[in-house]
């Protein structure tokens, strides 16, 4: 290579491509470590390669792995890390060891990142088809609603008319026909002025939302304590993201060092109670707890919070039978 690389500038340089990447992503991270590369070896270029594919590229394009002399290559798993010319010195190896090893990691994140922005497509296109298909609902209700309420009108008009004698005298079976004839037609007119509020959609589990957010491999997990059966809440389901999303941001603020997480049913409590139990020595951010707070008074339920060295957080939710 052109000059040696000293152990200070490695590390000046981990920081700052590190520090990249968090701010624009690992791609640009990617980019500026095979920049970084070049710059700190004076190599005529450098590439970063995940397997056979080349993910970052600064300067003049070296061989493949493949064609590469073991001495222009370094390796980190299925990461290789690719230079313009021998690197014979076993210092200079060791920090570029340290770099591809960066590379592998930046990868990784890369990969997540990739993950996450697929996800948030395929979430923007379902909300997109959901809203498609409850404006096509709204549209066929009311020409529905419209389609009914006409002949409805007119036959209230004349159960109206033939109850006042206009039609002739009425018997009292008649006149009870009549009158259950008119209430029924009053009831449905009604119904029709009413827009269906998707209460009748099932119900969720409460369950794969919490082993979803707190479950093995996530961040912060707690230990789970879930019960054999369904746990299904008298709200809706927005209502029951919204409760795991905010504890999950209550979690993540007090950042604790334990957690377990129960759902029971109390005996004599048509409820579910959702127990919190965290080893932390920060507070709880106030923020979140408030809109906790929020939740639980707008669907019914009961919230108590106790905090010692850790805190315990007891939430009673509306019951629906399974």
């Amino acid at each position: 290579m052109g000059r040696s690389v000293s152990a200070s500038e490695v590390e000046r340089t981990l920081s700052a491509v590190a520090e990249r990447a968090l701010h624009h992503g690992a791609r640009a991270g990617l980019d500026a470590l095979v920049e970084s590369v070049v710059r700190l070896t004076e190599a005529p270029g450098a590439a970063l390669y995940a397997g056979a594919q080349r993910v970052a590229l600064a300067g003049v394009a070296p061989p493949v792995p493949a064609r590469a002399h073991p001495l222009q290559m370094m390796k980190d798993g299925r990461t290789a890390l690719v230079l313009g010319l021998p690197c014979v010195d076993a210092a200079d190896r060791q920090h570029l060891a340290r770099l591809t090893a960066l590379g592998s990691a930046l990868l990784a994140c890369r990969e997540r990142e990739d993950a996450a922005q697929a996800e948030h497509k395929r979430l923007r296109l379902e909300r997109l088809r959901l809203r498609e298909l409850l404006s096509y609902r709204e549209r066929a209700w009311s020409r529905a609603a419209h389609d009914l309420r006409t002949p409805l009108l007119v036959m209230h008009g004349y159960i109206d008319m033939m109850t006042k004698g206009m039609a002739g005298a009425l018997t009292p079976s008649m006149q009870r026909y009549l009158e259950r004839m008119g209430r029924a037609a009053g009831e449905m007119n009604v119904r029709l002025q009413q827009r269906p509020s998707g209460g009748d959609a099932p119900a969720e589990d409460l369950r794969a939302s919490l082993s979803a957010t707190f479950g093995p491999g996530r961040h912060g997990c707690a230990r789970l304590e879930l019960p054999s059966g369904p746990v299904l809440l008298r709200m809706p389901r927005t209502g029951s993201a919204l409760l795991v999303r905010t504890l999950e941001r209550l979690l993540s603020g007090a950042r604790p060092s334990e957690v377990v997480l129960r759902v029971d049913a109390p005996d004599g409590v048509d409820a579910w109670r959702l127990l919190v139990q965290a080893r932390t020595e920060r507070p709880l951010p106030e923020r979140a707890l408030e809109g906790l707070e929020r939740l639980a008074r707008r669907w019914q339920a009961r919230i108590s919070v106790q905090e010692a060295p850790g805190f315990e957080l007891s939430v009673l939710l509306p019951r629906l039978p399974g």
